[in-house]
C-alpha cells in the first residue's frame, strides 16, 4: 500500500453515522473525534510543527489529512496509531534532499503508521523518516482548473480525524509499537479489535521560523459527536466519505448543535444533506478581532481564514451538497476561486469608524476575485499594502483589505461574511430549525513586531497568535437574516 490513495476524502461526512439522539459539535474543551488544524505553511523560510494527543487511556487509529489551499484537494493522507495518552509530534518543513520546492512532513516519532513507514520517500537515516507532499490530486486526471505547479504544496490546512478504537492484540500491538500489526490496513477491520471513536483527542500547532527567531500558533478546532461506528469498510480501501448508516434503524438524520446568542439551537438535517451538519457548526456570521499597523513599532497583523468544507459546496467534481452557503464553483465565476463577498467594519482605537478604501480603480478585471471576498479554502487577509507574499506568514493567498480613511494604524476589525451588496449567503435550514447565514470558517490572527533597536546593533522579533471572535446569525426560508426561533 503506498500513499497516494484515492482522491477524494470527506474526512468529516462521518457525520452519517450519528444517531438522532446524537449531535455534532465544537468541543469548546477542546478535544475530540476530529481536529482542525486552520493552516501550514513552508513559506518564508517556516516551518510548521504540529502535535496531536490522546488524551485517553484507548488505543486510536486517526486518519491525518493535507489539504492546499486553493480547492481544499488532498496533498496527504496516511493513518497514525496511537497508544494510550500517546502524543504524536510532526513537522511540515522544506525537503531536507527530496525534490526542490517540494514540502514534506517529517516525523521524530516511533507511533505506528499505516502506512509503514518503509514505504515513505525517505524511510530513516539522515534527517530522521519524511513523506513529500504530492501533487496527484491536483494534476493529471484529477486537475481542477487550478494551479499545477508545486508551488501548490506549499500553503494549506490539515485534518486529523479518529477512525476507531482498537481493543485487544491490536491494542497491544500498538502500545508496545509493534507496527507489522498494522502493514495490511485492510485486515484492521476485520480483526475484532476495532470499535467507534470514542473521542478525546486534542491538537496544536505553530509556525515557526527558525532564523528570525520567532513562532505562532494555537489550538485545532474540535469537532464530537459525529460518529457511533467504526470508519472503516471490510474488504476494500477504507474511505471516509463513505455513507455510514445510522445504528438506530429508521433514521439518517444528522443533528448539529450550534450556538446562537448565549443559547444551543439543534438543527437536524436528512441523509442526502450529511456533510451540512459540519458546515452548520462551524457557520460564521460576524468575524471579530484586533487589527495593527504601526511603521514605528514594525506591527504588522493578518488574518487566516480557513474554510474546511467549502470543498463539499464548491468543488464541481466532488460536489457532496448543494452550493450554498457558497455562491460559485471553484475556476468558474472566477479564475482559479471560488468567491464569497464580506463586509469590512475598522474603528480605531477611539471607536471611530474607519474606512477602507479598495483598489482605486474600480472593480477587477472580468474572471479576476473581487477585492472583498474570500476565494479559496485558504485566505489571509492582510492589513499592508499589497505585495507578493504577506509580511507576516509570508504567504501568496494574502488580499489587502485597502487603504484606512482617515488613517489608522490600529484598531479593532468586524467582518459580515457571505454580503454581496444587500444578498447574504445562507445554508438552508435542514429538516429542523433554521437556515443559517455567512459561511463555514475557523481562524486565527497573527501578529508580528519588529523591534530594530533591541539592543545597540541587535534585531528582535516578536509573534503573538490569537484566535478570531466569531458570532452565529439565522436565516428565514428566502435567506434573509432573521431572528433565530
Amino acid at each position: 500500500m503506498h500513499l497516494r490513495l484515492r482522491s477524494l476524502s470527506l474526512c468529516l461526512l462521518a457525520a452519517g453515522a450519528v444517531a438522532p439522539a446524537q449531535a455534532v459539535y465544537v468541543n469548546p474543551n477542546g478535544t475530540g473525534q476530529a481536529l482542525i488544524y486552520p493552516y501550514y505553511t513552508v513559506n518564508a523560510g517556516q516551518q510548521t510543527v504540529l502535535s496531536l494527543t490522546n488524551t485517553t487511556d484507548r488505543v486510536k487509529v486517526v486518519q491525518v489529512n493535507f489539504r492546499e489551499a486553493y480547492n481544499g484537494r488532498l496533498v496527504l493522507r496516511f493513518d497514525v496509531v496511537l497508544g494510550a495518552h500517546d502524543a504524536w509530534n510532526a513537522t511540515v518543513a522544506e525537503s531536507p534532499g527530496g525534490t526542490a520546492g517540494i514540502p514534506v512532513l517529517a516525523l521524530r516519532d516511533d507511533s505506528c503508521t499505516v502506512p509503514q513507514l518503509a514505504y515513505w520517500t525517505n524511510p530513516g537515516g539522515g534527517g530522521g523518516p519524511w513523506q513529500e507532499l504530492l501533487p496527484y490530486d491536483y494534476t493529471g486526471n484529477n486537475a481542477d482548473g487550478g494551479p499545477t505547479a508545486y508551488a501548490r504544496l506549499r500553503e494549506g490546512y490539515f485534518e486529523l480525524v479518529e477512525r476507531a478504537e482498537l481493543v485487544g492484540d491490536l491494542a497491544a500491538a500498538a502500545n508496545q509499537r509493534n507496527c507489522i500489526r498494522f502493514e495490511d490496513p485492510n485486515a484492521i477491520p476485520s480483526n475484532g479489535g476495532v470499535r467507534a471513536p470514542g473521542g478525546g483527542l486534542r491538537g496544536s500547532f505553530a509556525i515557526v521560523n527558525v532564523a528570525e527567531g520567532t513562532i505562532l500558533g494555537g489550538n485545532a478546532t474540535a469537532l464530537d459527536g459525529f460518529s457511533t461506528t467504526p470508519l472503516y469498510r471490510s474488504g476494500q480501501e477504507p474511505l471516509l466519505f463513505d455513507t455510514f448508516a445510522s445504528p438506530n434503524a429508521g433514521s439518517n438524520d444528522v443533528s448539529a448543535q450550534v450556538p446562537v446568542n448565549g443559547r444551543m439551537l439543534n438543527l437536524l438535517f436528512p441523509a442526502n444533506r450529511k456533510v451540512d451538519a459540519i458546515s452548520a457548526v462551524l457557520m460564521t456570521d460576524r468575524l471579530l478581532g484586533d487589527v495593527t499597523r504601526e511603521p514605528n513599532v514594525g506591527s504588522n497583523s493578518e488574518w487566516v481564514v480557513a474554510a474546511p468544507t467549502k470543498r463539499f459546496h464548491t468543488d464541481a467534481a466532488r460536489q457532496l451538497t448543494q452550493l450554498a452557503p457558497f455562491t460559485s464553483y471553484f475556476n468558474t465565476q472566477h479564475a482559479q476561486a471560488s468567491c464569497a463577498g464580506f463586509a469590512a467594519a475598522l474603528h480605531d482605537r477611539d471607536g471611530r469608524a474607519i474606512a477602507l478604501n479598495y483598489d482605486p480603480a474600480g472593480s477587477p478585471p472580468a474572471n479576476q476575485p473581487p477585492p472583498a471576498a474570500l476565494c479559496h479554502a485558504v485566505d489571509v487577509l492582510s492589513f499592508a499594502p499589497t505585495a507578493a507574499a504577506t509580511p507576516v506568514l509570508g504567504s501568496t493567498f494574502g488580499k489587502t483589505l485597502g487603504a484606512p480613511s482617515p488613517a489608522a494604524e490600529a484598531g479593532s476589525l468586524e467582518l459580515t461574511l457571505g454580503l454581496t451588496g444587500q444578498v447574504r449567503s445562507y445554508l438552508p435550514a435542514g429538516t429542523t430549525g433554521p437556515g443559517l447565514v455567512g459561511l463555514p470558517v475557523v481562524g486565527f490572527e497573527a501578529v508580528k513586531y519588529v523591534n530594530a533597536n533591541a539592543a545597540p546593533g541587535m534585531l528582535a522579533n516578536y509573534t503573538l497568535a490569537r484566535p478570531l471572535g466569531a458570532t452565529a446569525g439565522c436565516a428565514n426560508a428566502a435567506g434573509a437574516a432573521a431572528a433565530c426561533p
